[in-house]
């Protein structure tokens, strides 16, 4: 690439961004359409194009919004944050973080956002062969005292504080959302793709703190210990759970498990 063309695609990238005109004596004037309005055409389809990009990863919250208050959300957020990469796929990572500053009052705005953020994640995101049920049978068993889980690649885990997860299924089935309201008792969201298809489900406080242990790779000793800690029924809980995670396809290997709380 010649230096000229950098300086060219440098100050309408600059241009685009509200950071500069520099670009404007560069742009040959002539024809019907004057300089500044062609450059303007360039400037509004930039723009919408990233709209576009952050309706589609949030489709729900587009949703749960409203046409006219999530376009003043996503131009808000597109003058805060310009892309600083080529690919538009992890385009609009901090919206949800915007949005919680933007509504402090109302919080499940940015639940639901960072509910649709892992979904598209999880959609696209690095592929795996999960553990079967079977492979437990192979272990040895003075290995359980030491081992480990790791999760799939597209596993993530998101702390709940609102009905979220009946937010986002009722927008899913284009109805009316139920009104958002706090959860009587701490819960997560684990979400993940199998056979192509990101899925999701609600936890309980322990099963979500045990999954945190697994998805760091924690001894599942420790992981047991630390359910025994909280819960009478540790024993029931903790086969249960690992016999769920192995049926969702949530586990990708065994693996030498790490020390910690």
């Amino acid at each position: 690439m010649s230096a000229l063309l950098a300086d060219v695609q440098r100050d309408l990238h600059d241009y685009l961004l509200d950071a500069g005109d520099a670009v404007v004596p560069r742009i040959r004037s002539g024809g019907r359409i004057a300089v500044a309005q062609r450059l303007g055409i360039y400037h509004n389809a930039y723009r919408v194009r990233l709209a576009d990009t952050l309706r589609d990863t949030y489709e729900k919250t587009w949703a749960y919004l409203g046409d006219a208050r999530f376009e003043q959300c996503a131009l808000a957020y597109i003058d805060a944050h310009p892309p600083r990469h080529r690919s538009l796929r992890d385009y609009g990572a901090h919206f949800p973080d915007w949005l919680a500053a933007q509504f402090p009052g109302d919080l499940d705005i940015a639940e639901l956002a960072r509910m649709d953020w892992q979904l598209r994640q999880a959609f696209d995101g690095p592929d795996a062969v999960p553990l079967g049920l079977d492979a437990l049978g192979t272990i040895a068993p003075e290995r359980w005292e030491t081992l480990g889980f790791a999760g799939v690649p597209t596993l993530a885990l998101l702390p709940l504080t609102f009905n979220t997860p009946a937010i986002w299924a009722a927008l899913d089935r284009d109805e009316s959302p139920p009104e958002a309201q706090a959860l009587l008792e701490a819960a997560g969201l684990c979400v993940w793709r199998r056979a192509w298809q990101p899925h999701f489900r609600t936890l309980d406080a322990a099963e979500y703190r045990a999954l945190q242990q697994v998805q760091v790779e924690r001894r599942f000793a420790t992981v047991c210990q630390t359910l025994a800690d909280s819960c009478d029924d540790a024993q029931t809980r903790i086969a249960r759970y690992l016999q769920t995670w192995l049926n969702d396809g949530l586990i990708a290997r065994v693996v030498d498990g790490t020390d910690g709380p």
